[in-house]
């Protein structure tokens, strides 16, 4: 699946892959690098109600001794979006974050014109950051955002 969706022009626009994986070996054995690093990387694949798969989710960069790691969430099956989704992922992803990687801080880099992500990382907490990016960029311009563990225990406090 997740082959099929980042080949998906629509879903690779906003992903930042300088290009899509030309073969289905290319993308295992990018997953299978991914797997291998549980230390600096944390990926999940996203289900809906029926445990069908609908995108996938992340933690990468983690740096244990500074306490940051970067997210990225996507939904690959376009008729999924809009849907809560991605939301729910990012609470999920800073909840394992927070509690059982003990992290300090989240961040996160996303293009700027892709709103329904940013509304997505808003409802979860995140807020406008100017952090700096360790790796280059995706060429475009780009919102950055983070959130703090206190700032997440507050606002889970309030959603409870």
């Amino acid at each position: 699946m997740c082959f099929l969706w980042v080949n998906d022009p629509d879903v690779a626009r906003y992903l930042g892959l300088v290009q899509a994986p030309v073969s289905i070996e290319h993308e295992r054995t990018w997953i299978a690098g991914v797997l291998a690093d549980a230390t600096h990387q944390r990926h999940f694949v996203i289900l809906d109600e029926r445990a069908r798969p609908i995108g996938a989710c992340g933690l990468r960069r983690i740096t244990p001794e500074e306490g940051i790691a970067q997210l990225g969430v996507f939904i690959g099956d376009r008729a999924d979006w809009g849907k809560g989704y991605g939301t729910a992922a990012t609470r999920a992803l800073l909840e394992h974050a927070f509690t059982e990687l003990g992290l300090q801080e989240v961040r996160l880099s996303c293009h700027d014109d892709n709103r329904r992500a940013i509304r997505c990382y808003q409802k979860a907490g995140l807020l406008a950051s100017q952090h700096r990016l360790e790796t280059s960029t995706f060429g475009r311009h780009e919102m950055r955002m983070a959130i703090t563990r206190q700032r997440w225990e507050e606002v889970r406090a309030e959603s409870a």
